[in-house]
């Protein structure tokens, strides 16, 4: 991987991710507050008390020091070079569209265990925003190498994959784990068919109308998205939006 500058956006949710685990760890260990209670994701909380707010705010708490580390090193790694990609206002979209749809994925799985424990649980950390980045990561930068488990390497396309069967196998089979899969794997569909679908959306409008057999022939919108050739094809000509510049 490439040395990637800080950038603006992803320097900001460094430091407001940062910030509010240490506000929520001071706050609780020397104050006996429960903040996560007010501003994590309670499905409880959202069906008796309507605390909406909480879709957004947990994208901002932490579980303990390894949960920020890990989604932070993420961030940090992968977000500067998709934000240098994209632009900053793009890149932002799309995280918090990510991290919304983690959130709201969450809670409506969590709507079958209505009146159990588990909606008691605070759901909490913007695993779901980094899940999508890295959905978006393995499309643009596919033939990369990554380490799985810090060991293991493997082609970026086939890292993000692995860890889409992960995430929904742990969804299916360990929803009352404690763990919040379903709001990764949210993340991960969410943001890829975001991707897709405006790729799909810019190519149509640039090109103008195939015949039967030229459709035929030419490769389907998936290829192009996997195979990174729609963002090329953006920046030719292209002076409505210059986000993917």
């Amino acid at each position: 991987m490439p040395v990637i500058r800080l950038t603006t956006v992803v320097k900001w949710l460094l430091i407001f991710n940062v910030g509010f685990f240490l506000i929520q760890l001071f706050s609780d260990t020397f104050f006996g507050t429960s903040i996560l209670e007010i501003f994590a994701l309670v499905p409880a909380h959202v069906f008796q008390k309507a605390t909406l707010w909480q879709f957004l705010t947990y994208m901002f708490f932490h579980a303990d020091l390894f949960h920020i580390l890990f989604n932070m090193l993420i961030l940090w790694m992968i977000g500067s070079e998709l934000e240098q990609q994209w632009g900053s206002r793009f890149f932002l979209k799309y995280y918090f569209i990510c991290g919304l749809s983690g959130g709201f994925i969450y809670f409506f799985i969590q709507i079958f265990f209505k009146g159990t424990s588990t909606n008691y649980i605070p759901m909490m950390g913007s695993s779901g925003a980094i899940y999508g980045l890295l959905v978006a990561y393995g499309i643009i930068y596919s033939e990369r190498l990554l380490l799985f488990m810090m060991i293991f390497p493997m082609k970026a396309k086939h890292f993000v994959l692995l860890l889409a069967a992960i995430e929904f196998i742990s969804t299916v089979f360990y929803s009352r784990s404690g763990v919040a899969n379903a709001a990764h794997l949210g993340g991960m569909v969410v943001g890829f068919s975001y991707l897709f679908i405006k790729a799909y959306l810019r190519v149509r409008k640039k090109r103008k109308p195939f015949t039967k057999k030229q459709s035929k022939e030419r490769p389907s919108y998936l290829k192009l998205v996997v195979n990174n050739e729609v963002i090329s094809e953006f920046d030719e000509n292209d002076e409505e939006d210059n986000t993917y510049h």
